[in-house]
Parts: C-alpha cells; structure tokens; sequence
C-alpha cells in the first residue's frame, strides 16, 4: 500500500490486499475441507474401483461449492463483532473497501478457485480411477449450463448470507436462513391470496406455486405458458429472487457494515 492509495476515498488495491488476507485466512479450512472430500473419493476407489463423486460430478461438486460459498458468506463480517470489533475499525480501509473486499472474495474469487480446484481434483481422481481398473472418464468441470445458471443462483442467495453476516452477531447462517425461509413464505401466501381473487369465483382450489419454475397449478391443472396470470407471476418471481433479493442485501449489507463502524468509531 503506497502513499497514492492511501490518499484516495476508494482504492481497488486495498481492496484486492483485504481479499487476499481473506483467502489466507481461509485457505487452512478450504484445505482441509478438500483434503476430505479427496480421502473419501480414494476410499471409494480401493473399495469398488470409482471415485464417488466423479460419478455425480455435476450435483456434488457444485452442491459442496455452494454451501462452502454460503457458509463463508454467513461469516465474511464476523470480525467486526464483539471482541475483534476494534481489530477491523483499525484496518485501513473505507466501509465500502471492507464490504467490497468480502463482496470480491466470495462472489467472484471463491467460486473460481473453488471449481478450479475441484475440476483438478476431478481429473486426479480420474487418472487414479482409470489406473485401479475403472473408467476414469467422469471428469467434472464447470462449464455447463447448469453450473453456470448455479453460480447465479448462487449469487444471489451468498449475498444475502453476507447481509446477514454483518447484522447478525451470533448464529448468522440460522437467522439469514431462516429469515430467507419466512420470506419465500410470506411471498407464497401474497401470491396465494393474489391468486385466489383471480381464479375465486371459478370454483378453482388447491393453488400450488413453483418458485424454482414458476409454474402455477391450479386445482391439479397447470396453467398454461400463454397464461396472463402465469407470464406474470414467472417474471415477478425471477425479478424479485435474481433482482430484489440481491439488490436489497447488497445495500442493507453495506450499510450495516458502515453503522457499525461509524458507530463504533465514535465510541
């Protein structure tokens, strides 16, 4: 960090020099966690001659990704609480810095790494496959477009774990769950209710609603694509879950992280 940097209100190098003391700070646990995942695959190749998770390589790989990615997010600002809270004010950065920096780090720089490593590990697991007597032809990689539409579902909910992160002192995965879970339920019963008025005076019962398709069902049929009612509650559901959500836990994240550190500065 130069004198340059130091004098400027956002600087991308401080940034990218807080990233990197994160991906330090977490390389020990991500190590572990793929030195595991490795040893079980090995065990699944002395005993029947396939790596497990080569086999299933799309869900399982991007399934550990994930939730490593979330639980990494639920965590990213647990250093500004409690006793370390006078650790991260004396970090010589801007509040925007500090939440861009966990932004960066486990919605841009964690995903990559992680399916780098993970398309490494498949391709070892692979070669020692074909060498014990098996295929060796399930190599995962991530450029699917089912991994692809993953990462932006993702992203999405990661920063919502990063919102929760900052609120949160305690527990921050649990609560942001759970409040993730209380939400999606208060827009069903909306969405319900909407419905109802629509379709009340037909008789029609049992709604039923898909949040991953957005697909209606009503009384055991599904509405068709050409459904007004259908075309609108699918673009609603994708702008809220792809749009709203993100949007709204990046700026309440931001501005948690600048209360407190505004708050704490003047204590």
């Amino acid at each position: 960090m130069n004198r340059d940097s130091l004098s400027k209100r956002f600087s991308a190098s401080r940034v990218m020099l807080l990233a990197r003391n994160r991906a330090y700070d977490d390389a020990p646990a991500l190590g572990i966690g793929l030195a595991i995942v490795a040893g079980l695959n090995l065990l699944s190749i002395m005993i029947g001659d396939r790596a497990f998770m080569n086999g299933d390589g799309d869900l399982t790989y991007m399934g550990l990704i994930v939730f490593a990615g979330f639980m990494l997010s639920s965590q990213a600002f647990k250093g500004m609480h409690g006793r370390t809270g006078a650790d991260w004010i004396l970090l010589p950065a801007t509040p925007l810095e500090k939440y861009a920096a966990a932004f960066v780090s486990y919605l841009v720089a964690f995903p990559i790494a992680a399916a780098a490593g993970a398309t490494a590990l498949s391709f070892v697991l692979a070669m020692i496959e074909r060498a014990a007597g098996g295929p060796g032809s399930g190599i995962w990689h991530p450029f699917t477009v089912a991994a692809l539409k993953a990462y932006g579902e993702y992203a999405a909910v990661a920063a919502a774990f990063l919102a929760g992160s900052a609120a949160f002192r305690k527990r921050a995965f649990l609560k942001t769950a759970g409040l993730s879970v209380g939400f999606v339920l208060a827009c069903s019963l909306l969405a319900y209710l909407g419905l109802s008025i629509v379709y009340g005076t037909t008789g029609f019962r049992g709604l039923s609603i898909s949040y991953d398709t957005g697909i209606v069902t009503v009384g055991g049929t599904e509405l068709t694509g050409a459904d007004a009612v259908e075309r609108v509650l699918r673009w609603l559901v994708t702008v809220v879950r792809l749009v709203f959500v993100p949007a709204f836990s990046v700026a309440f994240g931001y501005l948690k992280v600048a209360e407190k550190e505004a708050r704490d500065e003047v204590q």
